[in-house]
């Protein structure tokens, strides 16, 4: 049962507000001013929701609000008030009010806002959860000097803008050094977008980069959005940067150096804001002397190097993913079952 406490001054406010919310299947808790309010706050009489007057003797609803936004920052609070005016719904949202309702109250707006508010805070709840989930899906396991070392340039590196480059062989935990930088950047909450540069066919890494127009070439039956559009405001992921072909590098360039591009078959120029991290298991320095690498896109995507060491430079960590596996292959055996000693 979700908890609701109601703050006002009018005896008959509260007394109505608790009955109607009550019928709702609402456990209430009432305070006749602020200072009630607190009080209760502080004695472990935490609701889901706060209903907030105003205009009240004593401590006024503005004062309350920030008092509890204070103590405790993810309660939501609904202010009401006779006496509302639009300054005063702007500056107590301003200071974390979830909305503000006019007296006389309406019984179903009341109703309304309070289970979008709950609605509201349990998304909060679920993507957190997802967040942590997302967290330990991609932490990077070990203790060895090198991964520390790994680990501290992540923090160093992830608040920042700036294009890396990641080197090391297959199977080292280049996208997962991509994720985590992703994960503790100012773009956490925007897309992260993978593109295998070795998976996809050089006849469409065009199309699944930049995306195309419908009828653009033989079997385009609709318009595609491309990685690099799906990625606005986020990050992209070049994995296996060194197997791009020479003309798609050039391409590739382009859109680095202009933020830009055009879909394969368009017209209309797409403006894209993305942070690259690119990846590769080759000595990219001997691919351009080779003459399979551009030197430019090398130098535009090298800013910020790392180096994946393999586990054999670092045994140390064996035990690590050892215990660390079997504890997931642990539990995911024995979800949902009754161990039998």
């Amino acid at each position: 049962m979700k908890k609701i406490m109601v703050v006002d001054d009018e005896e008959s406010i509260r007394r109505s507000l608790s009955g109607v919310l009550k019928d709702e299947g609402f456990e209430v808790i009432l305070a006749k001013d602020g200072a009630e309010a607190l009080k209760k706050l502080a004695a472990n009489l935490l609701p889901d929701l706060v209903l907030l007057d105003i205009w009240m003797p004593g401590m006024d609803g503005t004062e309350v609000l920030q008092e509890i936004k204070s103590r405790y920052p993810s309660l939501q609070v609904i202010m009401i008030s006779g006496h509302g005016n639009i300054e005063t719904a702007v500056r107590t949202t301003k200071l974390g009010a979830y909305d503000f309702i006019e007296k006389p109250l309406s019984i179903d707006k009341v109703i309304l806002t309070i289970n979008h508010a709950i609605e509201q805070k349990r998304l909060e709840q679920e993507n957190n959860v997802l967040r942590s989930d997302i967290g330990k899906r991609y932490e990077i396991i070990g203790k060895s000097k090198a991964i520390e070392t790994i680990k501290q340039q992540i923090e160093r590196v992830a608040p920042s803008n700036s294009w890396v480059l990641i080197n090391g062989e297959n199977g080292t935990g280049k996208e997962l050094v991509a994720r985590n930088i992703h994960l503790l950047s100012s773009r956490r909450e925007k897309p992260f977008v993978e593109v295998n540069c070795a998976a996809i066919p050089e006849e469409l890494i065009e199309s699944e980069l930049f995306g195309h127009e419908k009828g653009a070439f033989t079997g385009a039956i609709t318009q595609k959005i491309g990685k690099f559009q799906l990625a606005n405001e986020g990050t992209i992921f070049l994995d296996e940067i060194g197997d791009m072909s020479l003309r798609t590098q050039a391409k590739i360039l382009r859109i680095l150096q202009e933020q830009k591009f055009e879909r394969v078959g368009g017209v209309q120029t797409i403006e894209v804001d993305v942070r690259v991290i690119a990846a590769t298991n080759k000595n990219l320095e001997e691919e351009i002397k080779n003459g399979n690498f551009r030197e430019d896109l090398y130098y535009r995507l090298n800013v910020i190097p790392f180096s994946i060491p393999p586990l054999r430079e670092r045994k140390e960590d064996i035990i690590i993913f050892v215990e660390h596996y079997l504890k997931d292959f642990s539990q995911e055996t024995t979800k949902g079952q009754k161990v039998r000693l």
